[in-house]
């Protein structure tokens, strides 16, 4: 990380959060035409992950406790079968050779890999390849029967961390502008208003002209726009730092992440006649605490300040070989600054416990309990000749399944935290000094198609043919929701 934070310099950039997602062990089970014994856990020793299967999922299974929706065209060969995919990951090139390749047509879905698999919306010849650009499906377009049970612990030798360097909509700024004295008021992820997305073209350039690159087994930093992002995972913590770096006069840093031990992913989905099971099962356990480390400084006071929202384009996977499905993280977040006055500088940092589990368990949303580890109260500083603050909210979820990179189908869980510390002006402190912060957190689940409506809307750009799909309604529930000022008195809380 030393480079990193060379470039950056001493007040830092911008973190979000990650969570990644290990080791799995996905048997299917059940609910065939052929009957079939119940899912298993995973052997005891798997074979190792290819690079393209790192890259592009692997095949679907052909056991016989599985039955497909009627539309859906299987293509042999799994990963070796694709030539390359876009950079969006809407549209991927197949050996036209490979078995159910001239069975693809619009309006059929194909399954190629874990991580090719939509509704045909155009297929075309490329010399001596196929050309397929697909649309989102949901899990149930998919399977008809299967029951999909798995049981694991986090191994980090499983990661790929994989860029999809033109994801849509993954940089925009949300409608709303905001201030310095209501710079410690949640941000939120999903509010309503208009959403400008910002055109980077693309976010960052991938080799071979555009094509989705290789996953990679270690963690890099990769370009949004203005921002850097980087996902990390040292011992007992998961996270991703992302930086603010485009010019010297306005730095910020965000370190939010994780702190696990035993990190640990139960799945129990049966899917009967096109239906997921009422009381399927999608959980995360070994969440101990979520903390936090934040500076933010401008040289130029309200005029460097800067409000941005980005998906972060880069997923955590882990394909399994002989699995139908992927595990994967992905993660978005938002930032606003609200600084004040040149040379402003603002510091804080909390962490705060997790008690309980993440997701669903026999259909019910799982609803853990924060509490106080180290108060970020205490820890807001800086100089400001105003008051001065930093908002963010940040959302990661842990998902598995099957898709596209911008629209991944499957059950998943997520938490949602908003957080916003202001510092008063250092024109009052002879008087008092105010500080302020605030903490909502919401958790959530559900077995739907997961995308933004800002990434719906540029994919309904960039397929050829406009389809509808809809987006499942999930469950989200607050789990702890604070606000505090200090002093308590007429200056500050006024």
């Amino acid at each position: 990380m030393s480079s990193w934070r060379r470039r950056f310099g001493s007040l830092l950039a911008v973190t979000v959060l990650l969570v990644g997602v290990g080791g799995c062990g996905l048997r299917p089970g059940g609910g065939g035409p052929d009957g079939g014994g119940p899912g298993g856990g995973g052997p005891a020793a798997e074979p190792a992950a290819s690079e393209s299967g790192r890259t592009y999922g692997y095949g679907p299974s052909r056991d016989r406790s599985i039955r497909y929706q009627p539309d859906v065209v299987l293509v042999r060969g799994g990963p070796d079968a694709i030539r390359s995919a876009s950079a969006d990951g809407t549209t991927w090139v197949l050996d036209a050779d490979a078995a159910g390749a001239d069975d693809l047509a619009p309006g059929r879905i194909m399954y190629a890999t874990s991580r090719a698999v939509g509704r045909v919306v155009q297929a075309r010849r490329t010399g001596d390849g196929l050309a397929v650009t697909l649309a989102p499906v949901t899990l149930t377009e998919v399977f008809r029967d299967a029951h999909f049970r798995s049981d694991r612990r986090f191994g980090e030798a499983d990661l790929a961390y994989q860029e999809v360097p033109s994801l849509p909509g993954a940089l925009s700024v949300p409608a709303g502008a905001r201030s310095p004295q209501d710079a410690a008021t949640p941000v939120g992820l999903a509010g309503g208003g208009t959403t400008t997305v910002l055109v980077t073209d693309p976010v960052r350039l991938a080799p071979a002209g555009g094509r989705l690159p290789p996953a990679r087994e270690r963690n890099f930093a990769v370009s949004v726009g203005d921002w850097e992002a980087q996902p990390y995972r040292t011992p007992g913590k998961l996270g991703l730092k992302i930086g603010y770096a485009a010019d010297e006069s306005l730095k910020v840093y965000i370190d939010f992440a994780m702190n696990v031990a035993d990190l640990r992913i139960r799945a129990d989905v049966p899917i009967t006649n096109g239906r997921i099971g009422n009381g399927a099962t999608f959980a995360v356990d070994g969440i101990r605490s979520i903390s936090v480390d934040l500076a933010a400084g401008a040289a130029n006071g309200a005029d460097d300040n800067r409000k941005v929202r980005v998906e972060v384009p880069v997923e955590i996977n882990i394909p399994i070989p002989g699995e139908p499905l992927v595990y994967s993280n992905t993660w978005k977040f938002i930032v606003t600054t609200g600084l004040s006055g040149r040379n402003t500088t603002v510091k804080a940092a909390g962490e705060w416990a997790v008690d309980g589990t993440l997701g669903m368990v026999g259909g019910t949303l799982q609803k853990p309990t924060l509490s106080v580890v180290r108060s970020i109260m205490d820890s807001i500083t800086g100089i400001s000749v105003g008051p001065s603050g930093l908002a963010f909210a940040v959302e990661t979820k842990i998902q598995f399944g099957i898709g596209i990179p911008a629209a991944f189908a499957g059950p998943y869980a997520k938490l949602v935290v908003d957080l916003g510390v202001t510092n008063g002006s250092a024109l009052g402190a002879p008087l008092a000094r105010c500080v302020s912060a605030s903490l909502n957190a919401k958790v959530g689940g559900g077995f739907g198609i997961t995308a933004s409506s800002v990434a719906v809307q540029e994919l309904q750009k960039l397929l050829p043919t406009k389809l509808k799909f809809e987006l499942e309604t999930e469950k989200l529930w607050p789990i702890h929701r604070a606000a505090q000022t200090l002093p308590n008195v007429p200056l500050c809380v006024g």
